[in-house]
């Protein structure tokens, strides 16, 4: 007998500041679904689209209407952190599985707040950022940073991991700096930062802010007194075009780079290329893997999913099967992803501005990098 099609919603930005986040997401994703046929388990896989803007209250409509009005099997989103904590109570209390390409507050996987409905590809705001901040004191110069970041959770969350990795190894903060979310002139934070001394500025910034903080930060001309680095969101690849040389020598950290030197990103380096001309992000590449974990735990199941808890444990073990771009993941007890993290610098290569991998930390977890906020363990 046919069980019929497989829906999944995607929840994703096509509007406002994120909307290019959640454009490359969704394009990871139905990059992945093209080479299945849009079929896994002996169904067909169909997709419901909503757009959450970026805005919490709006978000927590939409996923209402594709879990009980659309009645999806899955949900893969959203980008934003803060609509990720605004729809975390509703998707915990519903069996629908959410799949979630980035939104990387640490709290959203925590002992607290973890729920066995979502599952979290990207790194967390501390996975990446904590390391940095040690990476920085060993193999730079820089013992008093400046730190700016979009002033939300995402943005905050992010420097509070760098700002207690540096500290701790030996470092200096000097000023925080938090220009509200969808900013477009960063003049005056800008000269804020300039007028301190300091050795360098550490940023987060995604989406069009990247593009307006990283442009203006060369044109003030800030980066020959303070050079710039950050998470991988402010250089993130498909960006880049858009940022222009302003981007150049910039070091950032994070799960992904187009630029990685594995066999399994060079092919999906060179479909994504060839399906939308332009390289993937850190979000493509986490919408490929939503993608493919669904595929694999669908082939697993054989289609079926009547049964919740064992649709969750496919999801969980499906992880170490695929072969993601960035290299081996897992799920820890939370069903955050375990991953490498990158160290990068922004260069040309023939004509192409990218992201070089100057160093890799293989495998790691959340619970090594919260020591400093939380002090539960998995049980």
């Amino acid at each position: 007998m046919s069980l019929g099609h497989v829906t999944i919603g995607l929840l994703l930005p096509s509007t406002g500041v994120d909307s290019a986040q959640g454009t490359d997401a969704a394009k990871g994703f139905e990059l992945y679904l093209d080479k299945l046929g849009y079929r896994a388990g002996g169904r067909e896989i169909r997709i419901v689209k909503e757009d959450d803007e970026a805005r919490p209250a709006l978000a927590l409509a939409k996923i209402r209407k594709l879990v009980e009005g659309d009645g999806v099997d899955f949900v893969v989103g959203p980008i934003s952190s803060a609509v990720a904590l605004a729809i975390r109570s509703y998707v915990h209390e519903h069996a629908t599985p959410l799949l979630v390409p980035a939104a990387f507050t640490r709290v959203l996987t925590s002992p607290q707040q973890a729920s066995p409905n979502i599952f979290r590809l990207s790194e967390t705001s501390d996975q990446a950022n904590y390391p940095m901040g040690t990476w920085m004191m060993k193999n730079t110069r820089y013992r008093k940073v400046i730190v700016m970041a979009a002033d939300f959770a995402g943005g905050r969350h992010s420097v509070e991991a760098f700002m207690a990795g540096f500290r701790a190894g030996g470092g200096e903060i000097v000023a925080e700096i938090y220009p509200p979310f969808g900013t477009a002139d960063f003049a005056p934070y800008l000269r804020e930062a300039g007028s301190m001394k300091a050795d360098a500025v550490y940023a987060w910034f995604a989406g069009a802010d990247a593009v307006h903080f990283v442009k203006q930060y060369k044109q003030c001309e800030l980066g020959q007194q303070l050079p710039l680095a950050g998470h991988s969101a402010l250089t993130v690849d498909t960006i880049l075009p858009s940022i222009g040389d302003a981007a150049l020598g910039i070091v950032t950290v994070g799960a992904y780079s187009a630029a990685l030197e594995t066999q399994e990103n060079r092919e999906f380096v060179r479909d994504y290329d060839a399906a939308y001309e332009t390289w993937p992000s850190r979000y493509s590449e986490c919408g490929w893997i939503a993608a493919a974990l669904i595929g694999t735990a669908l082939d697993t199941l054989r289609g079926d999913l009547s049964d919740r808890s064992r649709v969750r444990a496919e999801l969980k073990h499906a992880l170490p099967k695929i072969k993601p771009p960035r290299g081996p993941m897992r799920f820890d007890a939370y069903r955050q992803a375990i991953s490498p993290i990158y160290i990068t610098r922004t260069e040309k290569s023939a004509e192409r501005l990218v992201n070089t991998v100057i160093d890799r930390i293989p495998a790691v977890s959340q619970e090594s990098t919260w020591g400093w906020w939380n002090n539960s363990r998995p049980s």
